[in-house]
């Protein structure tokens, strides 16, 4: 596909002011590290006779990862580069996706370069696993169509996603952008979160400004992020954006009626859920499975005397999953 298109027909909306956006980003500095042993993309999954262009496959975590309360267990690539939703149902279906760079990747060996390679892998143990998928050695669409036979730009990126705490980082490789290419298309990174499937109206968090000191920019319809925040340029070699989970939900008002605390966290035996209202509650393993599950008026104190020491997930409908550790 040419050009980071959505085929939206829906008008512009002015960005979202909020009192806390539901993610912080850092910028970090570190070495990029190449995936070794890792799942690459199968032949059967191109969608040309060479390569990858736009393949659709689907990636599975290993474990459920939370955007801001949505959980998945999955990424799927749909055509567009480097971004990958996952999906929710509950009543309406939701996307929740990162997108590191919109420039428009495809595989080099369509256009008889060295061969580009889309990887992903998920390390760790239960509760500490990391997911990271990389798109190494990735050309430009404009290039490796083009009926010259020119195919110069490359650019090695991750995405991970950590089960410990919910939080995402983009890392960026050793990278070379035809000018040609960065007139038409500048940066743009960042999350997409709750996007109605039909609509792809919804919250996006954008990157914008100096790539060393982004601003974090919240708006209310993919449209509105093509034509608006985008950085100044393709971040550098070794640069990581980490963004962490600030407890927000996206929407401020839910969050406040559904908001609850768990204590003590680590427990022993007993853990004590507050909240107010009638509210229905589970405990999950971190695979998602249910282990306790009903309900209470204005809080609740959960027996996990017969559960093993481990990692728990505490959740309520409409708040942020909390875990919660069993001695």
């Amino acid at each position: 596909m040419n050009r980071f298109t959505l085929s939206l027909a829906a008008l512009l909306l002015p960005a979202v002011c909020m009192a806390q956006l539901p993610y912080t980003v850092t910028v970090l500095s570190q070495p990029y590290a190449p995936l070794e042993e890792a799942t690459a993309l199968s032949p059967e999954q191109y969608d040309d006779d060479q390569g990858w262009d736009d393949p659709s496959f689907s990636a599975p975590l290993g474990f459920d990862f939370s955007f801001s309360g949505y959980v998945v267990d999955a990424m799927d690539q749909v055509g567009l580069g480097a971004l990958m939703m996952g999906t929710t149902i509950g009543g309406d279906i939701l996307l929740h996706g990162v997108m590191p760079t919109n420039y428009d990747l495809a595989d080099r060996a369509i256009n008889g370069g060295d061969p580009s390679i889309i990887r992903w892998q998920t390390e760790g143990v239960p509760g500490e696993q990391v997911f990271t998928i990389e798109w190494a050695n990735a050309g430009m669409y404009d290039e490796v169509f083009d009926s010259s036979g020119s195919s110069l730009s490359y650019v090695n990126l991750q995405v991970r996603l950590f089960e410990a705490d919910n939080s995402i980082e983009y890392h960026y490789g050793p990278s070379d952008i035809a000018a040609e290419i960065t007139n038409f298309e500048p940066q743009i990174s960042g999350l997409l979160l709750e996007l109605d499937l039909f609509s792809y109206s919804g919250t996006v968090l954008a990157l914008g400004g100096d790539p060393l000191d982004p601003d974090l920019e919240q708006l209310a319809n993919v449209d509105n992020w093509y034509y608006g925040p985008y950085m100044n340029s393709y971040p550098a070699d070794g640069t990581v954006y980490r963004f962490g989970p600030t407890g927000v939900n996206l929407d401020l008002d839910e969050a406040a009626s559904a908001a609850f605390t768990v204590s003590p966290n680590p427990t022993a035996d007993y853990l004590n859920v507050q909240f107010s209202g009638a509210r229905e509650w589970k405990v999950m393993d971190t695979a998602g499975r249910t282990i306790l599950a009903g309900q209470g008026q204005d809080g609740v104190r959960v027996d996990m005397t017969g559960l093993q020491a481990g990692t728990y997930l505490v959740a309520l409908a409409g708040a942020p999953i909390q875990k919660v550790v069993r001695q």
